[in-house]
């Protein structure tokens, strides 16, 4: 993989036929995911830390990315107002893959009212299994039932 990665940057904008397409983003997608998978097997292997303390590194350098959703700095937003409060939130844990405060997530989606947010759309979630609600630490997490949920039936008409 090492090969392939060092040809992609040493040689930007060369070689890509059909010039009506800009491969900036193709380019600039296929490097982070290589170079993401070349850190998080480095991690797994040469690891000199709890296996928890490895895997939540390896977790935070694969993030899923996706177009759909905007991040600066600590505020995100799912690009497509459209869905539904509650898919929203989905494709925000989808994208985290951590956990994150319910008031957080809440104000990620605009949802004004942090107990109806917790009452509509966290707890029906949490009952479904599509989501780990943490009630005391008031923190959430996307299962892998929520994961799958996310890709088929959200991301899915999103291509990229």
């Amino acid at each position: 993989m090492l090969p392939v990665l060092y040809e992609i940057r040493s040689n930007r904008g060369v070689g890509h036929v059909g010039g009506d397409v800009d491969p900036n983003y193709q380019d600039a997608t296929a490097v982070f995911q290589m170079a993401a998978w070349l850190m998080a097997e480095l991690i797994r292997v040469f690891h000199q830390v709890s296996l928890e303390d490895a895997q939540e590194t390896v977790n935070a350098l694969v993030d899923r990315k996706h177009p759909i959703v905007w991040k600066d700095g600590d505020v995100r937003r799912v690009l497509d107002p459209s869905l539904p409060k509650a898919d929203q939130a989905l494709i925000l844990l989808y994208a985290t893959n951590d956990w994150v405060d319910d008031k957080e997530l809440a104000g990620w989606v605009d949802y004004a009212n942090l107990t109806q947010f917790r009452n509509r759309i966290v707890s029906p979630l949490h009952d479904n299994r599509i989501v780990e609600y943490n009630k005391p630490l008031r923190r959430l997490k996307l299962t892998p039932l929520g994961s799958r949920d996310v890709e088929k039936r959200l991301l899915a008409k999103y291509k990229v």
